[in-house]
């Protein structure tokens, strides 16, 4: 199976949002919406006040979308789709594995994920997530299918890695599990702690730390030979 590094299992293939360019009706909807979402929250916005911001009528927001729940799962996609973006297309992830070796893979991986977040969109969505995860059904969807295709992804990942004796032969569920905890722990620092205390984005905060993650990682699993 071709995977986009960083998952490409976990895109979809509903239609994207085009953020490029003069915007239309339902693009200035998609904005506002994802703005007031992490201003506000989910349940404190309402139809009306994105009618209002995007300066139509709160009828007119119905020929755009069917309800507020619409528009909220259409932003959650949005995170998914762009892995599929900023992922290589059809690679084989075991054959990279071997080409580039653990340091320069881990690496790449990393990088990719920081393209990913350098979204415009992006941290305005990780709010949402974060701050309606606890009551919201779609965003608990969303996030348990999330964490589940990452978790899945590194676990196979790791696994090669074993199979081809690149890394000491650990549990690779529990390598998995550990590599992806620090980016669950600096999404909760960032995005519940300190989101509105700070101007910095995700990446200026934590664009340090997790080099060093990724280099301790690799520093700590690979084989005695290869140091």
């Amino acid at each position: 199976m071709s995977y986009n590094i960083i998952g490409d299992q976990m895109t979809g293939n509903k239609d994207k949002i085009n953020v490029k360019g003069e915007k239309k009706t339902k693009e200035k909807i998609f904005d506002i919406a994802i703005n007031l979402f992490a201003k506000n929250g989910f349940d404190s916005t309402s139809m009306r006040e994105i009618a209002e911001a995007v300066g139509i009528k709160k009828a007119s927001m119905y020929s755009h979308f069917k309800s507020k729940d619409e528009i909220l799962e259409k932003i959650i996609d949005y995170p998914m789709e762009r892995i599929g973006i900023v992922g290589q297309q059809g690679v084989e992830t075991e054959e990279l594995i071997i080409s580039m070796g653990i340091e320069e893979f881990m690496s790449m991986a990393s990088g990719i994920f920081m393209d990913w977040m350098k979204d415009p969109y992006m941290e305005q969505i990780w709010r949402i997530i974060c701050i309606e995860l606890y009551h919201n059904d779609q965003i608990k969807e969303f996030y348990k299918k999330f964490i589940d295709n990452a978790f899945s992804f590194w676990t196979s990942n790791f696994d090669y890695m074993i199979k081809n004796k690149l890394i000491i032969p650990l549990n690779p569920e529990m390598l998995a599990r550990e590599y992806l905890s620090f980016y669950t722990s600096a999404y909760m620092d960032y995005f519940i702690f300190r989101y509105d205390n700070t101007s910095s984005s995700f990446i200026q905060e934590h664009q340090d730390s997790l080099d060093q993650h990724t280099e301790f990682i690799v520093n700590s699993i690979k084989l005695l030979k290869d140091i």
